[in-house]
């Protein structure tokens, strides 16, 4: 099992916000997120029913997580995104991947 942590959020946008909601999360993950200390990879997933949205990033530990959501920048960036959907989060440890035909 990998020691890094996993955090991926699933959001369901407003109607006609799916976009728009995308672009706020790569943009986000751009300017901030991935300047954060143990900030590993982050990929936004658009869903093909027309509201969903997937977060997906890896991090060195949970305390790393912690520390950017405590961060003064996380509140109104999570206000930007709550004005475009609803959603929710999941934080865990991969125990099985899959990448260019090698298995881990």
């Amino acid at each position: 099992m990998s020691t890094t942590v996993t955090l991926i959020n699933v959001f369901t946008a407003k109607p006609g916000k799916q976009q728009e909601l995308a672009k706020t999360l790569a943009e986000g993950t751009k300017s901030f997120f991935s300047k954060q200390p143990g900030s590993l990879s982050s990929s936004v997933v658009v869903g093909g029913d027309g509201s969903k949205v997937a977060n997906i990033s890896q991090w060195r530990s949970a305390e790393d997580i912690a520390a950017f959501r405590s961060a003064p920048r996380f509140a109104s960036y999570m206000k930007s995104i709550v004005e475009l959907a609803a959603g929710e989060s999941m934080m865990g440890h991969t125990t099985y991947s899959h990448i260019g035909g090698v298995e881990s």
